[in-house]
């Protein structure tokens, strides 16, 4: 076997060696080739990950890469010549066929040239294009624990992801300047500087796949693993000034040839090594995360149970103008630095978490609704512009609400108003192409904060009730343990949602359980109609869960009742 420098940083080599070797077997034996070093968690981690480089520290042209990516856009397939012909320059003029595979251009060896013949038409084959960006909503926590899990050994610094005690450490670095600038306010006039901080590159990149098992839909997120090539690379000392650089000279975007690719259901690298929960350890997960959510929301269970059963929801039933299973939820009345707090201790526990801010000035100014014109013939003119609602199945989205003030919504602010609520109501998101609009499928769990009532519609809708306003919060002493096993337990959740247990083993003894009581809470006016009904199902969906179970019992059931209806008691329902 080769050394591991030269499969990752002259892969092409390997793979010409193999087409030599045999032109009839070469495609299973390059998939076969790099299938075996790259299940080896040793070699994988020595490949090296774009997610990771930054612009100063680009990889060179032709070596092997990592990409953990969202698909952001999607091309027409390329054609592509499979194979040509190289003929030497001396007097014998010796033939060698090369494969035109994973790569772009065709590489001539010193002292040869291309043949230029028209191939046959068994030698062109197709390749589906993507364009893929890294995960838009991906958490910092993540970025650190893939870095940390999986990072290149020997040629990165590793960033240490277990220098925090608590749970106030693991904050966002925002938090933690803002604790820090104010307790230099009070003890002195020293000013919190924030320490400088690399930007990782975001470009897209194009990724080109071959032979495709399974679909890959648009929003999908891939892990993939090919050949990376950056052929607009310029020259420091022959870069024009901006006067003199011409549109048509800017480089092409960088491209990947995949060799093998993964589709995934989430990101957390902390389920990589222990992909399932013991029961009494959900159970603790559980009481930890309760815990943090009172100390941002105290004396209002109900709030926080909601929350719990709000960030483990998932659509896992549609229909035409229905999705089931989402559990939207509207919070109003709180301060701000509840909000704060919140939201940085979202950032902290999701894998997947993004917010905006909606006022009447953004949803006139802002474009929500991703576009792409399709009548433009510049490949870079015609491309899908992204907005901050597109994003990868099973993100979070926190909508600030609190800042929107009376005012007059222009047409593209209706047009915004509207795209939000199909999102919460049916969890699509439509998406123009110039002259038409079409209707995607997402799975994006809402949280919509208020001041009063949301103008949203949302599925849940909790006031926090208290006797005083909370200005100062104090988490519970939490180690970077028990933070790692609340982040595990709420993908671990979520994820079971897709088995859809609850339904299939539902026994005929809860079935007659429920359907009696149905008709008792309809007698006593308890339910209005079926969506009241609906939510109680849900609702004792996401009890059952969040507790490990996979089986509707009637313990579950009476809770969510008890849930719902001490809620419908408080909003006056």
């Amino acid at each position: 076997m080769p050394f591991i420098e030269d499969w990752i940083t002259h892969p092409m080599t390997i793979i010409n060696r193999l087409h030599e070797k045999s032109p009839d077997t070469f495609e299973n034996d390059v998939r076969n080739y790099f299938q075996t070093n790259i299940d080896n968690p040793t070699f994988y981690k020595e490949i090296p990950s774009l997610n990771d480089r930054d612009d100063e520290h680009p990889l060179p042209s032709g070596c092997l890469v990592r990409y953990r990516a969202m698909i952001q856009d999607m091309a027409d397939d390329e054609i592509y010549c499979t194979n040509y012909k190289v003929r030497s320059n001396d007097y014998q003029q010796t033939e060698i066929e090369k494969s035109a595979k994973y790569t772009d251009l065709f590489v001539c060896p010193p002292g040869y040239s291309v043949v230029e013949q028209e191939p046959p038409r068994e030698k062109f084959s197709s390749r589906q294009c993507f364009l893929c960006i890294p995960v838009p909503n991906e958490t910092q926590w993540v970025k650190d624990a893939y870095r940390h899990y999986f990072g290149e050994e020997f040629t990165m610094h590793k960033r240490s992801i277990d220098n925090h005690d608590n749970i106030q450490e693991l904050l966002s670095p925002m938090k933690r300047l803002k604790t820090t600038a104010e307790t230099n306010n009070d003890n002195s006039d020293t000013t919190a500087k924030a320490e400088s901080v690399k930007p990782i590159a975001k470009s897209g990149y194009i990724v080109k796949v071959y032979d495709t098992t399974e679909e890959i839909l648009l929003n999908t997120m891939v892990e993939f693993i090919g050949i990376y090539y950056d052929h607009g690379v310029v020259k420091a000392d022959n870069i024009p000034t901006n006067d003199e650089m011409d549109q048509e000279q800017m480089p092409p975007i960088k491209t990947i040839h995949c060799i093998q690719y993964k589709k995934l259901a989430h990101i957390n690298p902390l389920l990589h090594h222990q992909p399932a929960i013991e029961l009494d350890q959900i159970a603790i997960s559980r009481q930890y995360i309760l815990s943090l959510f009172e100390s941002i929301f105290p004396n209002d269970k109900l709030l926080c149970e909601y929350l719990l059963l709000h960030l483990i929801s998932r659509t896992y039933v549609r229909q035409p103008s229905s999705a089931y299973g989402k559990l939207s939820l509207n919070i109003s009345h709180i301060s701000t630095e509840q909000f704060n707090s919140l939201e940085q201790l979202l950032q902290t526990i999701l894998s997947l978490h993004s917010s905006i801010s909606i006022t009447i000035n953004k949803l006139n100014t802002m474009q929500l609704m991703p576009n792409k014109n399709v009548t433009k013939e510049d490949d870079n003119e015609n491309q899908l512009m992204q907005t901050p609602l597109q994003l990868p199945f099973n993100s979070h989205l926190l909508i600030d609400e609190t800042k929107m003030e009376c005012g007059q919504l222009t047409t593209l602010g209706l047009n915004n108003i509207k795209l939000l609520q199909e999102l919460l109501r049916q969890q699509t998101l439509k998406y123009e192409f110039h002259i038409y609009q079409l209707d995607y499928e997402c799975d994006i769990r809402c949280l919509v904060i208020s001041s009063t009532k949301s103008i949203l519609p949302c599925d849940v809708y909790v006031r926090y009730e208290s006797e005083q306003e909370i200005n100062q919060i104090i988490f519970p002493h939490f180690t970077k343990e028990q933070i790692d096993h609340i982040r595990r337990y709420l993908t671990y959740i979520s994820q079971q949602l897709e088995l859809d247990q609850t339904i299939n083993d539902t026994s005929s003894d809860i079935n007659t359980y429920i359907q009696e009581d149905f008709v008792n809470m309809r007698k006593q006016k308890l339910l209005t109609n079926l969506d009241d009904f609906h939510l109680l199902l849900v609702l004792a969906r996401l009890e059952t869960l969040s507790h490990g179970g996979n089986i509707l019992t009637q313990t579950h059931w009476d809770q969510a009742k008890s849930l719902e209806f001490t809620r419908r008691q408080r909003m006056n329902i």
